[in-house]
């Protein structure tokens, strides 16, 4: 099977999750560190348990997977955070940095040429960028904000793991790739977040952790996806993937029930699809 197809199942899942993501950090589980090592502990047991059924096995190159689990972790604890500070709605497009980052690792890392017109169009999407982050004083300080800040090292990050995740599984095996790769961010976010949620899982309820395990069990699959995707293309499947959907979604939910997540009005969210409309074309460009 393509790995278009992989990435955009990937892509509808992420939509659906992003949104369950907000909602959980809003009304259930508010400490973000517990947050996302719960989150990660699930999704390494659910992921766990289809890879051993696929035929998981030890790896015969441990250093990219140890990578891929280390800069999980930390991914998925600057996602969690960034979300519970900014809109999905402003997340959403911020993801076409991915391209970007991507080009300039691939600049930096792997010599490859950067031409003017790569150039130009990484100006465009970052001009894009600082519109697409705009709510009703449509001023662009929105952008030279700490969350947005952390926001591009969450992308950066990720953008980072996803290549060691392409590694991994060149020198090892998908299957093999993902039970280890969920074992070793389960430990890492243990090993960096226990100390800031252990008083607050003593004083958590069970109820406060079925959202996370719903999330956790969708999620899982969106990331199998999405791993399977870039083991074939990291660049298309990083575009595919950055569509903003979830974008979509909340803008419905806006417009249905206002205080649920967030709240703009009409011309903010025109000006924000706009914005990430042209983010994703010079997103293409780039990945040609």
């Amino acid at each position: 099977m393509s790995f278009v197809v992989f990435a955009w199942t990937a892509s509808i899942i992420y939509a659906f999750t992003a949104i369950l993501a907000k909602f959980i950090s809003k009304y259930q589980l508010k400490n973000v560190f517990q947050y996302s090592f719960f989150m990660i502990l699930f999704s390494a047991i659910f992921s766990g348990i289809i890879a051993l059924v696929n035929g998981a096995t030890l790896p015969t190159n441990w250093t990219f997977v140890i990578l891929s689990g280390l800069f999980l972790s930390l991914a998925n604890v600057l996602y969690l955070t960034v979300l519970k500070k900014i809109d999905v709605s402003v997340m959403s497009p911020l993801l076409n940095f991915r391209t970007v980052i991507t080009v300039i690792l691939s600049f930096i890392i792997l010599g490859e040429k950067l031409n003017p017109q790569n150039i130009l169009i990484m100006f465009v999407i970052l001009i894009a960028g600082m519109f697409a982050t705009m709510d009703e004083k449509f001023s662009l300080k929105s952008f030279f904000s700490k969350s947005i800040g952390l926001g591009l090292i969450f992308i950066l990050v990720y953008a980072i793991q996803n290549i060691f995740v392409n590694k991994a599984v060149a020198s090892n095996s998908y299957w093999t790739e993902i039970l280890w790769m969920g074992i070793f961010a389960s430990l890492f976010s243990f090993i960096f977040l226990y100390s800031k949620f252990k008083i607050d899982v003593l004083r958590s309820k069970l109820s406060d952790y079925f959202g996370v395990i719903t999330l956790s069990f969708f999620g899982t699959f969106g990331d199998l996806a999405a791993y399977k995707a870039f083991s074939g293309n990291v660049g298309i499947s990083t575009i595919i993937i950055s569509l903003p959907l979830s974008m979509i979604l909340v803008f419905i939910f806006a417009l249905w029930k206002p205080n649920l997540l967030e709240k703009h009005t009409v011309k903010v969210y025109v000006v924000r699809f706009i914005a990430t409309g042209i983010m994703i074309l010079g997103a293409l460009k780039l990945s040609m």
